[in-house]
């Protein structure tokens, strides 16, 4: 009875296993190619990241290039305002020299000389004023005589007056020209100050951007390891594909061979069931024939 029972299971045993065989053999085809699409879903996942990343990498290769240029130009720019700034201060040293010295001097001189100029034209405004009332209107012999020069002088304020009033308008504007060499001068040193802080920045400017020009080269090189990268991503995916199929067929084979394996243990089985009622029979008949 125990005979018959292990035989059962062995038999049993290789019912199931020659049915997992051929499962297995059924379905190896559907697990490997869900196996290789996956794989090769996720390598054409990472090939096409790669393709975006080598276009990202190119496109700041590019913006480097032209902030690169960009930062040349405001360089000599800055370079260019400096030195303007500073050619600046000795046209302002010549203005303050001018505006404070030389035409307040100017003006007081002219100032001086006034009053010669009020009594010049004092009587200069005399002599219009009588040439003006100089008139000949008579009659001679019966003859009208009727004569004058021509001039027509007759001022609202007289010339004398005028010339006076001139000179009192500029009293103000020396002192005025002068108090402006302060601030003039201010302007000056400011413009010293503006001048060396553009031309610090232009050195700082020339600084990163010869830092920004080693960026450059990186990503060129950058480029390149993706792109190797992405080269070996597309090989390894052929060659996946490849192996699938030599995996897939070593699977069958693999499976077809546990298969067979199974009949020795169905034999087995079976014969562990059929020989214990062969020797239960051979053990009546000996019996048996002993008896008679």
């Amino acid at each position: 009875m125990f005979r018959k029972l292990i035989g059962f299971l062995l038999l049993l045993i290789g019912v199931l296993g020659v049915a997992l065989s051929i499962a297995g053999i059924y379905f190896s085809d559907q697990i490997v190619s869900a196996l290789g699409d996956g794989l090769d879903s996720t390598l054409k996942l990472t090939a096409d990241s790669l393709v975006t990343v080598e276009d990202t990498l190119a496109l700041a290769q590019t913006t480097v290039g032209d902030v690169n240029a960009g930062l040349d130009t405001v360089g000599v720019t800055a370079d260019d305002l400096a030195k303007t700034l500073a050619d600046t201060r000795p046209l302002l040293d010549q203005i303050t020299q001018v505006a404070t010295e030389d035409v307040p001097a100017n003006i007081e001189a002219m100032q001086a000389t006034i009053p010669n100029m009020a009594e010049v034209a004092g009587v200069i405004d005399d002599t219009l004023i009588t040439l003006n009332a100089f008139k000949i209107d008579e009659s001679i012999l019966g003859i009208n005589i009727n004569y004058d020069l021509g001039v027509n002088y007759q001022p609202t304020v007289p010339f004398d007056e005028t010339v006076t009033a001139l000179g009192s308008s500029l009293d103000d504007m020396p002192d005025q020209l002068r108090g402006l060499q302060p601030n003039i001068e201010t302007a000056s040193d400011n413009l010293a100050v503006v001048s060396a802080d553009i031309y610090a920045i232009a050195d700082d400017l020339a600084v990163i951007n010869g830092r920004i020009a080693e960026v450059e080269p990186l990503l060129g090189d950058y480029i390149g390891i993706v792109g190797d990268i992405n080269g070996a991503v597309t090989t390894t995916r052929e060659q996946v594909n490849t192996q699938l199929n030599t995996v897939s067929l070593a699977l069958k084979i693999g499976l077809i061979w546990l298969g067979l394996m199974q009949f020795a243990i169905l034999y087995l089985g079976w014969d562990l069931i059929i020989g214990e009622r062969y020797d239960v029979d051979k053990l009546e008949e000996e019996k048996k024939d002993s008896n008679e």
